[in-house]
């Protein structure tokens, strides 16, 4: 008797589900870590991330609905009515989440087929673009199949739409101006940017719908809304070709038959700087006479744009000034200030004394 009740046909029921589901999971893990580790494994092992948390948990959403079934009351209208609505509702909220984390992978897929920066950045946008595209279908699907008229949602949504616009205004500035920032890329994750209308500057760390991280130079992160982009200017110095260094200084006047010895030195030591850009324009040239010096200029472009190298190369280029000047033989120009002292019968002299006859 106690074995027969136990062997029932709801217990089996209940035994013999989950044990499905349970050796469906399982095996839907174990091809998933036998796929990934065939040929090109970190492109699988991307894909298999993103599909085995929808893969292991779709055997076990499928017993739950059985179970609910098999044991809910056949009078209950109700409650029939409402696992109906539950499985509509997972129906599309699960393909949609399946679908959302693949899109997720899109940049990570991009990166391991060789994509560049700027192909990477795109590869983000479109990941954004699509969960949103992807979020607002789903909401319409699902309204339809809970028999809801869409052209009578779409008419409230279009009037609440013009209310929610007026009271998000900010709100929807900012998100336009991220996808503004998305789709002209004036800077992308990790520039230096800088805007002379704003104190803005520093390394940007994230760019979202609505804000932008800039963490500045002080390592304080600064939150931008997307908005303010929209009107200002924008200097993107990550994105300079080199970086210039104009250096004045004086050599002085008993040196002058030097100076082109000296001006020859420096141009031969830039052509063979290995990060010194010499296609760009660059010289080392007398000027003019100063007041005390005869002045003199260089020009030259430096391949590095990172702060911290710009600085190392510049103090290169000093020194290599310093040692043209230490082998021709010359030397630099301080100010100089002559004083003449006049003595006391020249005084005499000039003040016109007419006391000794």
């Amino acid at each position: 008797m106690f074995w027969g009740e136990l062997l029932s046909e709801n217990s089996v029921h209940l035994l013999s589900a989950p044990a499905v589901a349970l050796l469906l999971s399982w095996l839907s893990n174990f091809w998933l870590s036998r796929w990934e580790k065939s040929e090109n494994q970190s492109l699988r092992a991307c894909l298999a991330k993103a599909l085995r948390p929808p893969l292991l948990i779709l055997p076990w959403l499928f017993c739950l609905f059985h179970l609910m079934h098999w044991f809910l009351d056949h009078e209950n209208i109700e409650g029939h009515d409402w696992l109906a609505i539950t499985e509509t509702v997972a129906s599309v909220l699960f393909p949609l989440w399946l679908v959302l984390r693949l899109i997720r992978e899109l940049p990570t897929l991009a990166l391991l087929s060789g994509a560049q920066s700027k192909n990477l950045e795109s590869a983000r946008t479109l990941s954004r673009f699509f969960h949103m595209v992807l979020i607002v279908l789903a909401v319409l699907v699902l309204a339809q199949k809970l028999g809801y008229s869409l052209s009578a949602l779409l008419t409230f949504g279009g009037v609440g739409g013009l209310i929610m616009g007026m009271a998000a205004r900010e709100w929807l500035a900012n998100f336009f101006g991220g996808l503004m920032l998305m789709l002209d890329k004036p800077f992308k994750e990790g520039d230096w940017v800088r805007s002379p209308d704003r104190q803005i500057e520093g390394h940007v760390e994230h760019i979202g719908w609505r804000l932008t991280q800039i963490r500045n130079f002080d390592r304080r992160p600064v939150f931008v809304p997307n908005s303010v982009f929209t009107s200002i200017v924008l200097e993107n110095p990550s994105r300079m070709r080199n970086r210039r260094i104009i250096e004045n200084f004086g050599i002085r006047y008993e040196d002058l038959d030097k100076i082109s010895v000296i001006m020859n030195h420096i141009i031969a030591g830039f052509l063979q700087h290995p990060e010194l850009d010499c296609s760009e324009p660059h010289y080392a040239r007398f000027l003019k006479y100063g007041d005390s010096s005869l002045e003199c200029q260089v020009r030259v472009h430096v391949i590095p744009k990172g702060r911290v190298d710009f600085v190392r190369v510049q103090e290169s280029v000093m020194l290599l000034i310093a040692s043209a000047v230490e082998k021709a033989g010359a030397d630099f120009a301080y100010p100089v200030v002559k004083v003449i002292q006049e003595s006391g019968a020249e005084k005499g002299i000039a003040s016109g004394d007419d006391s000794n006859p």
